[in-house]
């Protein structure tokens, strides 16, 4: 193996300084941020976490990917890691201790990481990931739009059963395994202990779990007739992939080091014992960032081929009954509206795309202001990174690609 590479340091610092200046921007609420804030402090921050990000990022996407040849990985890593550094950078911009952002960035930098190897059909992060849940979170289950729930493993069981390649080898499932163990250590490490469990439940076997439902709902749409398919599973299919978000989880990993500078904060668990909060973050929050992840990836999710399979969104199927369910799930049932993104979708451009993206900004902006006054005094620092969050989420409108190095 020869040197490695340098990296291309103005190209990623270059990417690292326009994903913050996009979240500064606070197009959602406008005031997200301080008015004040020191970007030559905060940029050279980010740039010591992603220093410090890659150093340990990079052993441990080697060691959980024997199989791929070290350009690969090393491809897979820098890909990865400006998306991750920033997002984190970017919302907990009070905190100051770069090893502790470096780590929360990995939680994320690895959950990027296995949703991207399961939708190129990983079949041994499947496995590690089903093995994972049953351990970990062996009683969460899944909302589904009947209001059933399945356990989260049951899910990923199923996906496996589905499988029709045959079972990988036990040594690479072994190697899928042990970042999965990581990101269990660094919540255990990175919050409280009443804390932890309820995050690796959310966002860690939440988004996994939804993830692995939208993959088999994808695969049963290229078995059916679409008229057939979406008057069947639009319900479904909408909340598992507005579920997917795990806003509230993503919170709450983050606020782990305000908790840690500040005991005195209220536990995750008691401010998502607030019913009014609870529904901001899973149904107003969720969809409006699955709004601006789908806008953003539309193309890339209308293939299929080597680097994944093809997966079903919202901006690629102007279907009455999805516009509907996705539409329903916010509260929106005018009828102006539900045609007016139907007309939208089909025109298939921009502009249509741009209406529909301000239409759940105004869902998200309302349900946010919403919230009633005892829940900015008992949970405002956990507030105040929900909406930090959602301004991250509108810059997924840029779309993965752009997002990567």
């Amino acid at each position: 193996m020869g040197p490695r590479r340098p990296p291309r340091v103005a190209t990623v610092m270059g990417k690292l300084d326009d994903l913050m200046e996009r979240t500064w921007q606070s197009h959602v609420f406008g005031d997200s941020y301080p008015t004040a804030v020191g970007r030559r402090a905060l940029s050279e921050r980010m740039r010591a976490v992603h220093a410090c990000f890659l150093e340990r990022f990079r052993p441990i996407v080697q060691g959980a990917l024997p199989d791929l040849d070290p350009e690969h990985v090393e491809r897979v890593v820098r890909q990865i890691g400006p998306k991750a550094t920033a997002f984190c950078a970017a919302i907990a911009i009070e905190i100051e201790e770069v090893e502790r952002l470096a780590e929360v960035s990995i939680v994320f930098g690895l959950l990027f990481l296995f949703d991207g190897l399961m939708d190129d059909g990983d079949l041994a992060m499947a496995v590690a990931t089903h093995r994972f849940i049953e351990v970990h979170a062996p009683r969460l289950r899944l909302p589904a739009s009947n209001d059933a729930k399945r356990l989260a493993s049951a899910v990923l069981r199923s996906e496996l059963d589905a499988a029709r390649a045959p079972r990988p080898d036990p040594a690479l499932v072994a190697a899928r395994a042990r970042p999965l163990a990581e990101v269990a250590r660094l919540l255990h490490r990175l919050s409280s202990p009443e804390d932890a469990g309820a995050l690796i439940e959310s966002p860690v076997a939440g988004f996994l779990s939804h993830g692995s439902a939208m993959r088999q709902l994808s695969q049963r749409y290229l078995e059916r007739e679409e008229g057939a398919f979406w008057d069947d599973h639009a319900d479904e299919f909408v909340a598992h992939a507005i579920g997917s978000i795990q806003t509230a989880g993503t919170i709450a990993v983050v606020y782990s080091l305000y908790r840690s500078a500040r005991p005195e904060l209220p536990t995750t668990g008691q401010v998502l014992a607030s019913p009014a909060v609870r529904r901001v973050c899973e149904r107003f929050a969720d969809a409006a960032s699955r709004i601006f992840d789908d806008v953003g990836d539309q193309d890339v999710d209308r293939r299929s081929g080597p680097r994944g399979r093809f997966g079903l969104n919202l901006f690629n199927h102007p279907n009455r009954r999805l516009v509907e369910a996705t539409l329903r799930f916010v509260g929106v049932d005018d009828e102006d509206v539900i045609a007016a993104t139907l007309r939208d979708l089909a025109a298939d451009d921009s502009a249509g795309d741009g209406r529909i993206v301000e239409r759940f900004v105004d869902v998200v902006r309302g349900g946010v202001a919403s919230l009633p006054a005892e829940c900015w005094r008992d949970a405002g620092v956990f507030l105040m990174l929900l909406k930090r969050i959602i301004e991250s989420g509108y810059v997924n409108t840029l779309g993965d690609a752009a997002l990567a190095e």
